[in-house]
């Protein structure tokens, strides 16, 4: 133990910078799968279960962080409902706003920036304990909305592939039907 910081310091760092990596990453794609939606929300999870067990360790309420992780659920959820979903043959595309690209990713910033919080704190321990909090507050709402976000468009984009597409034979014929006609 090096300035009160533990290795389960190390490891909420490592899952905070690999959440923003994959949120970058998955802003500056076209085409987005299932499984890349859940990569930033599961190491946001890891991040905010640490921090929640941290403060519960303190003997912190843990009411608290029920109300933090509905409230990010709702958020993302909504944010989930409002993305537009295009669903071609070969892959669904997020087409969003590029304003909307940078509110993703500022959500894992915000979770890194309260994991730097909670280490600058672990080392000045007795004087910032309710900063601490504060910081897991913020973390457990940056995990539920990564995770509702990820949750409500992966239905989304599974309901999207389960829904035929009209065929283009239909189509056609459709189109052909009123010229015959005449």
């Amino acid at each position: 133990m090096i300035y009160n910081l533990t290795l389960v310091h190390l490891l909420l760092a490592l899952g905070a910078s690999g959440c923003v990596y994959f949120a970058l990453r998955e802003i500056r794609r076209r085409y987005v799968s299932i499984w890349r939606l859940f990569v930033p929300a599961t190491l946001a999870t890891f991040v905010a279960i640490g921090m929640f067990l941290l403060q519960v360790i303190a003997h912190r309420p843990p009411w608290v962080f029920e109300a933090a992780v509905l409230a990010g659920l709702a958020i993302g959820m909504l944010r989930g409902f409002t993305t537009v979903l295009h669903v071609d043959l070969y892959m669904s595309m997020l087409q969003e706003r590029s304003a909307a690209k940078r509110a993703l990713l500022w959500v894992p910033i915000i979770l890194a920036v309260a994991v730097a919080t909670e280490i600058v704190a672990a080392i000045f321990t007795p004087a910032l304990e309710n900063l601490q909090l504060g910081a897991a507050l913020i973390a457990t709402c940056c995990a539920g909305m990564l995770v509702g976000r990820a949750l409500v468009l992966s239905v989304r984009l599974a309901a999207s592939l389960m829904k035929p597409a009209p065929s283009s034979r239909k189509r056609s014929t459709a189109r052909q039907a009123p010229s015959e006609q005449t």
